[in-house]
């Protein structure tokens, strides 16, 4: 029985683990290239039923495109991120809402600098602000028609290594950054978070329930046993 219990209270955990990972799938359903997380029991690595292991994996599938007409904002269709420097060293997003700084320097959403093949991007032309900016399909950056940098769009080698860093980022390790030779950037667009809130509410529903179920298995248990426990002490 207290085997049992062990198990149940086991249940309980990763039911615990799993509202979280969707209350936060939910809260990102409009984080600008938010991707959600999926929680996974790995029976064929636990150690037994009382330690049942827990997987958490990154969905890096594409959300939907939304036209913002903003000329700063980016979005990729197909594979590839956006390089970012960061002060622990380099990051990759596909939130492409980026601004500039005071001097001209094209910045992430949470204020990093943007890579290109030339380094930190400057959209401003012998100190003069940036006006008409042109981002081609290719990512080559070109201000007033002359042409300034081009954006890195860049993949690693194995997504399941990314963690996740400040907002929609993910930290990488610089040596498996490879560029994509024929990336497709697409001006005046962001992608939107990958959350289907509709199948997330179902299944903090579902889990809801579930987690309710478990606690009075529980309950029943711990009863069951106390139980027990006394009428032992009786006989003593």
């Amino acid at each position: 029985m207290t085997m049992k219990l062990d198990e149940l209270k086991n249940v309980l955990s990763a039911q615990m683990r799993r509202s979280e990972i969707v209350a936060n799938n939910l809260a990102n359903v409009n984080a600008t290239g938010f991707k959600r997380d999926v929680m996974f029991f790995d029976v064929l690595h636990s150690k037994s039923d009382s330690e049942l292991r827990v997987d958490v994996e990154t969905d890096f599938s594409q959300g939907s495109i939304q036209l913002t007409d903003n000329p700063m904002d980016l979005a990729i269709s197909g594979k590839g991120f956006f390089l970012v420097e960061d002060e622990q060293g380099p990051v990759i997003t596909r939130n492409g809402h980026f601004t500039l700084d005071a001097n001209g320097f094209l910045r992430s959403a949470t204020g990093k600098p943007v890579l290109g093949e030339g380094g930190w991007i400057n959209l401003s032309l012998n100190g003069q602000d940036a006006r008409n900016i042109k981002i081609s399909n290719t990512a080559e950056i070109y201000v007033d028609e002359e042409y300034i940098d081009r954006l890195r769009i860049v993949e690693m080698e194995e997504n399941a290594t990314l963690q996740k860093a400040e907002g929609t980022a993910f930290r990488v390790d610089p040596a498996s950054i490879r560029d994509i030779e024929n990336p497709v950037v697409l001006q005046g667009r962001l992608e939107r978070s990958n959350v289907n809130a509709v199948e997330e509410m179902v299944a903090m529903i579902e889990m809801e329930r579930q987690f309710e179920s478990t606690q009075k298995v529980v309950r029943m248990l711990d009863d069951t046993l106390r139980q027990t426990v006394n009428r032992v002490g009786k006989f003593r």
